[in-house]
């Protein structure tokens, strides 16, 4: 973790100090400083790797997906592999 990294990290502490896990990531959300396309991503991602590991081909896996997140299968599909890219 670099210095300035390190500088923002005591921010966050200052803001978070007291809060619980769940109440701290409710404030995180509040003062705007959770990136919510990484949280999407993550949890798209997420989601179909679950399915997959029940057994669910990855393609009817990304649709049942798009569905459970309301969104495209194209958005779906851009998440799931552009993670391996990045």
């Amino acid at each position: 973790m670099t210095q300035h990294e390190k500088r923002l990290a005591g921010v966050l502490l200052r803001e978070l100090r007291g809060l619980k896990g769940g109440q701290a990531v409710e404030r995180l959300f509040e003062l705007g400083l959770v990136n919510l396309r990484t949280c999407e991503q993550r949890a798209v991602r997420g989601e179909i790797e679950r399915l997959a590991g029940e057994g669910i081909p990855r393609c009817e896996a990304m649709h049942i997906t798009a569905d459970k997140f309301c969104c495209s299968y194209e958005k779906v599909r851009s998440y799931y592999y552009n993670t391996y890219k990045s």
